[in-house]
């Protein structure tokens, strides 16, 4: 109740400061017509104003300079196809954009292929202790940073609709972060290839990894939710 109210207010500002912009403002100010259309888009979807959400993600798309000013919009967009319920088109969606930030999912999966992705992940951490990956490096790179965003994303999607595809979406979290360091993404990933190597009987690095999921929640925090 009181966080949409609270959010009803900001789009009030935001659309105050958007009417206030002159005709050709994407090309006379860029960065503040992207600032007020992203916060305003970010606004009507939590308040669940779809119609304007769908208009201010049509201008970003359309007059945004680069792909990276599109990232946020495109987020919030696979967020809104997750709620609405459509979770093939957000997975889709998440897909196409994790490609295009070269971090590609596999359009299909075998228990073969698992295993053998699982096997390359815990080669992977065996080249650390547990204690340094503790204290490892922190991710700087901001479309790695991006990229382990749109993941998480898609980790509930994948298990409800995707379940083959879920294993990956850890394990590229997983991945990710040992080749460009740790983000505040990469707890819940560690989390959940430790759930995913118990469910296939490996109950010792399950429990490890589910252990150091928690563990680098207490070290780095989380930013899962949007």
């Amino acid at each position: 109740g009181n966080g949409n109210v609270r959010f009803s207010i900001c789009v009030f500002f935001f659309d105050n400061g958007i009417n206030f912009l002159r005709k050709n403002h994407w090309k006379e100010h860029y960065d503040l017509s992207l600032q007020l259309f992203d916060g305003a888009a970010k606004c009507s979807f939590f308040i669940g104003d779809n119609e304007s959400l769908n208009l201010l993600t049509e201008q970003i798309l359309t007059y945004a300079r680069t792909f990276q000013d599109k990232l946020n919009v495109m987020y919030i967009t696979v967020s809104a196809l997750s709620y609405a319920s459509r979770l093939p088109e957000s997975i889709e969606k998440g897909m196409i954009i994790l490609s295009k930030l070269g971090q590609p999912l596999p359009e299909s999966t075998s228990d073969a292929d698992i295993d053998s992705c699982i096997e390359q992940t815990l080669f992977m951490l065996n080249q650390n202790s547990d204690r340094v990956l503790m204290n490892y490096k922190r991710m700087t790179d901001s479309s790695k940073i991006k990229a382990m965003k749109f993941l998480t994303r898609l980790e509930t999607p994948c298990g409800m609709a995707r379940p083959d595809l879920q294993p990956f979406v850890a394990m590229k979290k997983v991945h990710l972060s040992l080749s460009h360091g740790m983000c505040p993404f990469s707890p819940v990933g560690f989390a959940h290839f430790g759930a995913l190597l118990a469910r296939r009987g490996n109950i010792p690095d399950g429990y490890r990894y589910s252990k150091m999921g928690k563990n680098l929640l207490s070290v780095i925090g989380s930013n899962e939710v949007a």
